[in-house]
């Protein structure tokens, strides 16, 4: 039985990081990964401002979330019921990817230098990630 990291994409490659934050650290472990896609990259490009959970937490991006993952989650499945364990890896304070610590905050309007803080919990994507893993049946650990 081996543990599989179902990682952010971040981890890997920090290139789709909103622009001036500093790439997170790299896990220590390289092997037996599912590389997760980038669900704010994907939605807003990378000239997008920073954002919190608040302002993702609409249904479209809901939806988006449970779309781009299922190709992953299928996968998932499979590994699980081969007996492999599964560690999901969040980063922390991310408002799609956090696993354990998200962001809050910035309540909307026009734009300033707007103060936010980090919560427990996890962001939208790791919200339907979690969902998902748990309608079918999977167990998981999760990290950051």
């Amino acid at each position: 039985m081996h543990e599989i990291y179902v990682i952010a994409h971040c981890l890997v490659n920090p290139f789709v990081r909103l622009k001036g934050l500093k790439p997170p650290k790299r896990p220590s472990f390289i092997d037996n990964i599912i590389q997760l896609p980038c669900p704010e990259f994907i939605f807003m490009g990378p000239k997008r401002w920073e954002i919190t959970k608040e302002q993702l937490d609409i249904p479209y991006y809901r939806r988006f979330c449970r779309q781009v993952f299922q190709p992953a989650a299928d996968t998932i499945e499979m590994l699980y019921h081969s007996g492999h364990l599964i560690t999901l890896v969040g980063i922390p304070g991310s408002p799609s990817c956090g696993a354990l610590t998200t962001s809050t905050g910035m309540e909307g309007g026009r734009l300033y230098e707007a103060e936010h803080t980090h919560i427990q919990g996890s962001g939208i994507f790791f919200e339907e990630i979690i969902r998902e893993l748990d309608k079918r049946g999977i167990e998981f650990n999760t990290m950051e």
